[in-house]
């Protein structure tokens, strides 16, 4: 078991690079989008999960050259295996695909990626994989400090054309296609100046050491295993072509605004941050590979509002200091993260919680998610629902001055800053920005509790429905034992890893 534990990877001597097309390769889809404003990047929000799926399906339908696909998480559900099929039929007619995956989840999913890499047209490779195929959790007893840190963006480019990139991995929650829960999210879909940016880091990361050819790990599939998988993923289609969910697909608001040409994208100056893949071989005190300094600077600091939504937020001492800092300045901070009821990570709250007595001492408006009235809300407003129960935020975006928006896949928590890899767009765009502002201002009070202290002299709070008119005193929809088991994790010192 032991030499289990120290397996090595293989060599890439062998493996051959590959970079995206030129950008200025003509595509009938970049003739849709138009790039009629040079130095200019268009920027169109994706807020429905469902919307957000088909603008995926329909960029893969009308690709003519390359797709590069780069994801944490890709989920052996319903949307991932209609994902699947549509790059499959891409590649069928000529298109190439290149699809970089997070090696975390991909043990359930190894052998079908290695028989769709068997297509001339698609290449899958795995990030930071872990040595030992068959008994991965032996890789952090032996390699913790590598293993634990993962590439945690999300980039999707067609003919580098078309990029989208947000907080959304692929798989049913995100994509309003869970029964039983259902992500909060955001996206932007982008043309112009910044897509050939998108897959210059595209490339940094398909090409970088830490980046292996999945039939290197796995070992090479043969034809008929490409065969098989082609006729399962043709029977999935065929079999779902009428289920409730498709049929949400061809009703999306996103499919009769493209029927009637009413995508219109917001062209603003914008930058891509990213980090540098060896953010994940250098020691955490080495930051020069780490997007999130230049991103703050670009930023710039608020003078009159600021509104962060992290679904994972743990601001540490620094993080209160500078919030409660800009409050003495005149600034309006709202900051809108998950509830415990809410949460699916127990353990971020509990590094989270001890900080929300001083935000609020200090001045910043603290707001938490609701799990459950998502559904309910939609429903009234006559939106089909396939039986969501919970709702989860999971939208990483802050917005400054209602100038400057922030969309991408980096939560306010030490694990996005200093261990995993993200990515995302600022955009200077008071249009994008008013949206969030909005949503905020006027239907966030649906959606969240506002945190308050009971009493200014301690740290007892309260959470306030303040379309309801109730007050809690303990956290909203949570059990006595959900609530000691975060307080029993918040006594370990872990909040580094978070």
């Amino acid at each position: 078991m032991i030499v289990a534990g120290c397996a090595q990877l293989p060599s890439r001597e062998s493996i051959q690079p590959s970079y995206a097309i030129k950008a200025d390769t003509p595509s009938t889809i970049g003739d849709a989008v138009g790039n009629v404003h040079p130095g200019l990047s268009g920027f169109y929000p994706l807020v429905d999960g469902v919307d957000a799926f088909v603008a995926r399906l329909a960029l893969i339908d009308s690709a003519e050259h390359t797709i590069d696909v780069q994801y944490y998480l890709y989920h052996r559900q319903q949307t991932t295996i209609l994902f699947t099929a549509f790059l499959l039929k891409a590649a069928d007619r000529g298109v190439r695909v290149r699809l970089l995956l997070d090696d975390l989840s991909q043990a359930d999913s190894e052998i079908d990626l290695a028989a769709l890499a068997v297509h001339p047209n698609i290449e899958v490779r795995l990030f930071n994989p872990f040595p030992n195929r068959r008994f991965r959790a032996l890789g952090f007893v032996s390699n913790y400090s590598l293993l634990s840190r993962r590439m945690h963006n999300k980039s999707f480019i067609v003919d580098n054309k078309v990029f989208i990139t947000g907080g959304r991995n692929i798989g049913n929650a995100y994509f309003s296609a869970e029964d039983h829960s259902e992500f909060i999210d955001l996206d932007v879909m982008s043309a112009g100046d910044i897509v050939p940016k998108a897959s210059k880091a595209f490339d940094l990361y398909w090409n970088h050491q830490l980046s292996y050819p999945v039939e290197d790990l796995h070992g090479s599939r043969d034809e008929q295993s490409l065969v098989n998988i082609t006729e399962s993923l043709r029977t999935y289609v065929l079999q779902n072509q009428d289920s409730n969910y498709v049929e949400q697909l061809r009703e999306s608001e996103f499919v009769k605004r493209l029927q009637n040409d009413e995508i219109q994208f917001d062209w603003q100056e914008s930058t891509l941050f990213f980090d540098h893949p060896d953010k994940l071989l250098n020691d955490v005190s080495e930051k020069s590979a780490n997007m999130s300094p230049s991103l703050f600077k670009e930023m710039g600091q608020p003078e009159h509002k600021a509104i962060i939504v992290s679904p994972y937020f743990i601001p540490k001492e620094q993080g209160v200091e500078l919030l409660t800092s800009w409050v003495k300045k005149g600034v309006d901070v709202t900051v809108l993260t998950n509830s415990l009821a809410a949460t699916d990570v127990s353990a971020v709250h509990a590094g989270y919680k001890k900080y929300r007595a001083d935000l609020i001492r200090g001045g910043v408006k603290l707001w938490e998610l609701k799990p459950s009235d998502l559904v309910a809300i939609k429903r009234k407003a006559g939106r089909k629902v396939t039986g969501s129960s919970q709702a989860s935020l999971h939208a990483k975006t802050m917005t400054i001055d209602d100038k400057k928006i922030f969309v991408g896949t980096m939560n306010l928590d030490p694990r996005s800053f200093d261990l995993n890899t993200e990515m995302g767009v600022l955009i200077n765009s008071e249009k994008l920005s008013h949206f969030l502002a909005h949503w905020v201002d006027k239907k966030m009070p649906d959606y969240a509790w506002k945190v308050e202290l009971k009493n200014p002299n301690d740290d007892q709070l309260i959470w306030l429905d303040t379309v309801n008119n109730k007050q809690f005193e303990k956290e909203p929809q949570t059990s006595s034992w959900r609530r000691f088991q975060v307080w029993f994790i918040s006594l370990f010192p872990i909040e580094d890893e978070l």
